[in-house]
């Protein structure tokens, strides 16, 4: 794949050009856009690791004797989602190191893990917020350096945001067909940690309960 083909992908999975092109800022920040790269501090080279992720199903790919390496597109370092990649690149038969299973797995997890986060990308023409928001929630790096991720963002949509992406043949889509923003929405509200309308400050428990059947009334239409 190519920077062209990665962010082609990302709009027919329905992000705006804005979201796709801070997707893409952030993949360059992380990984240089090097879908087989191992993080930088570790010692082993990338085709190495990447041949024996395949190869070696004795291998610990989710945290690498405890060195947990970050590694892919996304720089993915958190074992249960480093094992979630490795399973979704075996089911369809392709390395841990292909992009373009890389790119559908990071739509897949971002509609499953950070609706709130997707719902922002498919919706937004604010580069700079989708930027910010794909760093802080998505990546959660230890050093949150957005402007150097804008600035990567800004060069990419200088380059594709202006391109028209023709849809691909159908079911080639990575996102699912019948997603929709409004019940990510509601899902975010229904995964936040943070407390919701009670004054004691507890979350009310008939609020949720509601907002779950109407996420299954809405997926039902």
């Amino acid at each position: 794949m190519s920077n062209q083909t990665i962010y082609s992908a990302l709009v027919r999975a329905g992000m705006t050009p804005e979201g796709a092109c801070a997707v893409m800022g952030n993949m360059q920040a992380e990984s240089g856009m090097r879908s087989t790269n191992v993080e930088d501090r570790s010692d082993i080279r990338d085709e190495d690791y990447t041949a024996k992720v395949d190869n070696d199903p004795s291998y610990d790919f989710g945290s690498d004797g405890g060195r947990h390496y970050g590694y892919g597109l996304c720089q993915w370092t958190l074992p249960s989602r480093k094992r979630a990649l490795l399973a979704f690149a075996k089911s369809s038969g392709a390395s841990i190191g292909d992009e373009y299973t890389q790119v559908q797995f990071c739509v897949k997890e971002l509609i499953s893990d950070f609706p709130g986060v997707w719902a922002l990308l498919v919706s937004s023409h604010n580069l700079y917020e989708c930027t910010s928001l794909f760093c802080a929630v998505y990546e959660n790096p230890t050093v949150k350096n957005t402007d150097v991720r804008y600035k990567f963002a800004q060069e990419f949509f200088s380059e594709f945001g202006g391109q028209e992406v023709q849809p691909d043949s159908p079911g080639s889509d990575p996102s699912p067909q019948n997603w929709d923003w409004k019940i990510a929405l509601i899902q975010f509200v229904m995964q936040c940690d943070g407390y919701w309308g009670e004054p004691d400050g507890m979350k009310s428990q008939d609020f949720f309960t509601s907002l779950e059947q109407y996420v299954k009334d809405m997926q039902l239409c």
